[in-house]
């Protein structure tokens, strides 16, 4: 099978990855996000039920759609570097910037610690999306 014909599959299937597909600005938070759960090395059980929280609640993605949809983005946005997928924001309003940031603290403080790795994550896409030290800092506290 094809990767065309695998994504059409999906596509056909499965109303949530359709979603994410079709959506580039959904796909690339989605795909920071994910990056966001293995910063640390590796997927803790309260980083992926954040994820799916954050799925449900800021996307409308059902629970038992996640796991789905987490392997269309491994599948197809693997190559997507943390600056392409931090470009789709470039022209958004703050607010849409700053949930953003909003759910990649949130996850990195899944399990009651934020690492290096995530912390230098956080600061990455907070320079490309062009937020403050303070900014941040105000973020982190709430």
């Amino acid at each position: 099978m094809s990767v065309i014909d695998k994504i059409k599959n999906w596509l056909d299937t499965d109303n949530s990855v359709k979603r994410v597909a079709e959506d580039l600005q959904l796909t690339s938070e989605l795909i920071l996000l994910v990056r966001m759960m293995f910063a640390d090395g590796r997927l803790k059980p309260e980083e992926l039920e954040n994820f799916k929280r954050i799925c449900k609640i800021a996307f409308d993605i059902p629970e038992e759609d996640v796991p789905k949809v987490i392997e269309y983005l491994q599948d197809f946005g693997y190559e997507t570097s943390v600056d392409d997928a931090v470009a789709m924001f470039e022209g958004l309003e703050w607010e849409r910037k700053k949930t953003l940031l909003v759910h990649l603290l949130s996850i990195a403080k899944s399990d009651n610690q934020v690492h290096a790795n995530e912390a230098e994550l956080i600061r990455k896409i907070s320079d490309l999306l062009g937020l403050s030290a303070e900014e941040i800092a105000k973020m982190r506290e709430a």
